[in-house]
């Protein structure tokens, strides 16, 4: 997969910008070319200022970036997934993540946190060391331009990250999400991601940190053909409530406005997760 500082490269190449033109008075011209190289990421503002010396805003960028990002997956990875064979996918997670740590390259990453994702999903069992948890924190607390494919890599990570990571990392979206929202599908993702990330928070007892990213996402102006996800905010809102009043009439009353509107998928996913927080709930009382 092709980088998005290898695809600044491009870009800066085809119009004979130099490294040291490219880089001046913004940052050192040698971790320009790191990041080119994805070696290292770059903060917000000189990415921005990056983009600016070779011509291109910051949404033509994120269209040309989205070029040949999507289903770069290997066939056995996602027989595997789709077979939910539990044993190969520990296999294959194991595998990618020796590739990674010979290699350091962030897509081994990324493929080894899809494999470990779904093996946790299934078993319970978080496979990513430490280590390598804390370099993905470091890697997706860096990132200044939130593609389709960034979404992606922390939407798998929501559940193997400690809480207060996840939330620092959701907060790195929302506060770089003006960028995203030109685009509807990233807006989707971005929000649905954002959504998970809540969940997470709240199966894992972060409460607190649940409340303030659930502050910050109603902040945003939604677009009126994005309502729907109005809605599962509210319902996250409404099981926070739960957690706090041990109150279940205020979440199945909700539900059963959404099953009289004929929302039955979203009925079904709205229900399963309640029913995931009152285990909890019961647990810890």
């Amino acid at each position: 997969m092709t980088s998005i500082g290898e695809k600044f490269r491009k870009l800066r190449k085809e119009q004979n910008i130099t490294l040291t033109q490219a880089s001046k008075g913004i940052c050192d011209p040698s971790n320009l070319s790191r990041w080119e190289n994805d070696k290292i990421t770059l903060e917000f503002n000189k990415v921005l200022a990056l983009l600016n010396r070779i011509h291109v805003t910051p949404t033509e960028f994120i269209n040309y970036a989205k070029l040949k990002q999507e289903n770069e997956i290997p066939q056995e990875y996602i027989e595997a997934i789709n077979k939910e064979d539990n044993t190969q996918i520990k296999t294959l997670a194991l595998k990618q993540l020796k590739i990674y740590h010979n290699k350091r390259k962030i897509y081994d990453l990324y493929l080894a946190i899809i494999l470990c994702n779904q093996y946790l999903l299934i078993t319970g069992e978080n496979l990513l060391p430490f280590q390598d948890q804390m370099h993905l924190y470091t890697y997706l607390s860096k990132i200044t331009i939130w593609t389709s494919w960034d979404l992606s890599f922390f939407g798998n990570c929501v559940f193997m990250i400690k809480p207060d990571k996840v939330h620092a990392i959701a907060m790195n979206v929302l506060h770089n999400h003006s960028l995203a929202d030109q685009d509807v599908n990233n807006l989707m993702v971005m929000l649905g991601i954002l959504g998970d990330a809540t969940i997470s928070l709240i199966f894992r007892k972060d409460v607190i940190h649940a409340q303030k990213l659930l502050n910050e996402i109603k902040a945003i102006e939604m677009p009126h053909y994005l309502e729907f996800f109005t809605l599962v905010f509210t319902f996250l809102e409404k099981v926070i409530q739960y957690t706090k009043t041990h109150d279940k009439q205020i979440v199945l009353t909700f539900i059963e406005t959404i099953q009289n509107l004929g929302m039955i998928k979203s009925t079904n996913i709205f229900i399963d997760i309640f029913k995931h927080v009152q285990v909890l709930t019961d647990y810890l009382a």
